[in-house]
C-alpha cells in the first residue's frame, strides 16, 4: 500500500458520516465516577520519559491501520480544510486523529532505507517476511509492529550496513550514511535520518530505544502518572500524546518539521483552548469497531495531567473538549482528568 493510500485510509475515519453506539464499553469507562482501567497498550513500551539532549518533553503518535483498513468508504473523502475544521470543532476526536494523520508522515524520514517501500507494501502487494500492523513515532524513531523475518533483512536489506549488535532478540544494523535500524520477529525500529542541523545520531536513537524497552526503564509508562495515562485510554486505532510539555503548541513541533512533499497535510490549530493551556501531559485515543466494512462504534478518550491549581472544571471540559449534546463521561480526581465520548454523528 502506498504512503498516500495509508494517509487516505487514515482520513477515511474522519469522513464517516454516522456512527452508532453508546458511551462506554464493558463497564470500564468510569460511569460510576471512577477512572477506567484497561490493559496498557504495547506501544507504550517505546515512549521515553524524557526527550533527547536538553529537550524535556516527549511527543508520540500511533496508528493501527489494520483497524482502519476494515472500513469501507461510502462518500467522498473530506478535503484537508474540512478535516482540519472537524479536528478543531470536536477536539476529543481531533487530538487522536491528529496522531493518526501525522504518524504516516514520519515514514518520509526513512525514505533512504532499503526497505522503506516494503515495510508498508504498495498497492496491496504482500512481501513474504514482512507483515506490518501498526506504527509508533516518538523521539526520532519509528517502530513498526507486526511479523517479520530477520533473515529477509539479512538477504535483501543489509547491503551497505554493518551488523553492530545483537540483544533481546533484536539485530542492530548501522550504515555510514547516518542510518541505523534494529529488527526482531515482531518489530522493526528505525531511526529517522537527521538533517545537517539535527543533534542526534541514528545509532544512538536505536540503542536508546532498545535499552529503554528491554530494560523496562526510563519510559513514560514506568511512572505512576504515565501508567495511569495509558491504563485509562487503552489500545486504539489512533493515538496522540505528549509528556512533560510546557506549552501545547510545543507538542506539535515534530510534525511541523516533516517534509512530506505534495502529500495531503492537516494542521491542528487548538491555540487558546482553555483545556489545553496548562496541560503537563496527556494521551488521547480513538477506538473504532467495524464489521463487514461498516463502522459500528467510535469512541474518543482523553486523559490529562494538570498542575494542582490549574485543573479545568467539568463544565470547561464538556464545553471545550467534548462538545455539546455528545454522550460522554468525565471523571476528575486531584490533578487528573479523564473524558470519553461516543459520537452518533460527526460534526459537519
Amino acid at each position: 500500500m502506498e504512503r498516500r493510500q495509508f494517509l487516505s485510509t487514515t482520513l477515511a475515519a474522519t469522513g464517516v458520516a454516522t456512527v452508532a453506539g453508546c458511551s462506554g464499553t464493558d463497564d470500564l469507562d468510569g460511569d460510576d465516577g471512577r477512572f477506567p482501567s484497561r490493559d496498557v497498550p504495547g506501544y507504550a513500551g517505546w515512549v521515553p520519559e524524557a526527550g533527547r539532549g536538553t529537550e524535556a518533553d516527549t511527543f508520540f503518535a500511533h496508528l493501527d491501520w489494520t483497524a482502519l483498513q476494515e472500513l469501507e468508504r461510502e462518500d467522498e473523502p473530506r478535503t484537508d480544510d474540512e478535516t482540519e475544521r472537524l479536528l478543531e470543532e470536536a477536539l476529543i476526536l481531533g487530538l487522536p486523529m491528529y496522531g493518526g494523520l501525522v504518524a504516516p508522515f514520519a515514514v518520509f524520514g526513512i525514505m533512504f532505507y532499503p526497505f522503506s517501500s516494503d515495510i508498508l507494501p504498495e498497492d496491496g502487494r504482500e512481501i513474504d517476511g514482512i507483515a506490518t500492523d501498526s506504527v509508533t513515532w516518538t523521539e526520532n524513531a519509528l517502530v513498526f509492529h507486526g511479523t517479520y523475518d530477520p533473515e529477509l533483512f539479512v538477504a535483501q536489506y543489509s547491503e551497505g550496513f554493518e551488523q553492530a549488535d545483537e540483544r533481546g532478540g533484536y539485530t542492530v544494523y548501522v550504515a555510514p550514511e547516518e542510518l541505523a535500524y534494529a529488527v526482531s520477529e515482531d518489530a522493526v525500529v528505525v531511526a529517522t535520518q537527521p538533517d545537517d542541523d539535527d543533534g542526534y545520531r541514528p545509532e544512538a536513537v536505536v540503542d536508546d530505544a532498545l535499552e529503554r524497552t528491554l530494560d523496562e526503564a526510563d519510559r513514560v509508562v514506568d511512572t505512576d502518572d504515565g501508567r495511569w495515562l495509558f491504563e485509562t485510554t487503552g489500545d486504539a486505532a489512533m493515538t496522540f500524546g505528549v509528556w512533560n510539555v510546557e506549552e501545547f503548541d510545543d507538542a506539535l513541533e515534530p510534525a511541523e518539521e516533516i517534509d512530506a512533499g505534495d502529500e495531503p497535510r492537516v494542521d491542528l490549530d487548538a491555540g487558546g483552548n482553555p483545556v489545553l493551556d496548562d496541560l503537563e501531559g496527556f494521551v488521547s485515543t480513538l477506538v473504532v469497531s467495524a464489521e463487514d466494512g461498516e463502522l459500528l462504534e467510535t469512541e474518543a478518550r482523553f486523559s490529562g495531567l494538570y498542575p494542582e491549581d490549574s485543573v479545568p472544571a467539568e463544565s470547561m471540559i464538556r464545553d471545550h473538549l467534548v462538545g455539546e449534546d455528545v454522550p460522554h463521561e468525565i471523571v476528575l480526581e486531584g490533578n487528573r482528568v479523564h473524558a470519553s465520548a461516543t459520537f452518533e454523528e460527526l460534526p459537519s
